[in-house]
């Protein structure tokens, strides 16, 4: 199985979703890999101080291969998951390994340049369905950085116009939680954070997208 995490812009926690389905699959004993297509090698680093910190299971990053579809090909032949981190504005990369995915994710804020860039995204995508197995490029948005207040006027809204391009939205989301910094500078994931930097919340949010991808993932 192959899911693919790529927005036009950056800043959009795509490296945040893409550590954490790897992070949230290695702890229920699937085997896989992820794969950091940007060249700033965020998911890198976030492996790099994982293994520093000695935090298990250890999950295998690989950098950005010369031939990025080739090597998801290969790759999908050895793990049961691949995960792909696509750089910001990499519309090349990106595009080469949607075709290849079960399930492509696009990160989107309720800022309006994100709201705009998502369009241009899904544009570039449906282009692209020819291409895909089965037709169709499999996407869906995943929201970001939202309030943290359940049925939040912002993000309902956000949700509606949305819809209104018939772009398909993931229930689950990912809100503007604290708990999140302290993943990156600590190389683990949220079920993984100890004392005050741990958030029931935030996990539990994090669990319920992590299951709905799953089975998008499986029925796409």
């Amino acid at each position: 199985m192959v899911i693919t995490i790529g927005a036009e812009k950056g800043g959009v926690s795509k490296t945040r979703l893409a550590t954490h389905i790897a992070a949230l699959a290695a702890s229920q004993g699937v085997d896989v890999v992820l794969l950091d297509t940007d060249k700033q090698g965020s998911a890198m680093s976030w492996a790099r101080i994982r293994n520093e910190e000695g935090v298990t299971p250890s999950i295998p990053v690989l950098s950005l291969p010369a031939k990025p579809a080739t090597e998801i090909a290969n790759l999908a032949g050895k793990y049961t998951l691949v995960v792909v981190d696509i750089g910001a504005q990499n519309y090349r990369t990106m595009l080469e390994c949607a075709a290849l995915s079960d399930l492509v994710l696009v990160p989107c804020g309720p800022d309006q340049q994100e709201m705009e860039s998502t369009l241009n995204v899904f544009e570039a995508l449906r282009a692209l369905d020819p291409r895909h197995e089965k037709g169709r490029i499999p996407a869906h948005v995943v929201l970001t950085r939202v309030s943290t207040k359940e049925n939040a006027k912002a993000t309902a809204e956000l949700r509606a116009y949305l819809a209104s391009e018939d772009i398909p939205v993931c229930k689950g989301y990912i809100a503007q939680r604290e708990a999140w910094r302290a993943t990156g500078k600590t190389g683990r994931a949220l079920h993984e954070l100890k004392g005050s930097d741990r958030s029931l919340k935030a996990i539990e949010e994090m669990q319920f997208l992590y299951d709905e991808i799953v089975e998008l993932a499986n029925k796409e």
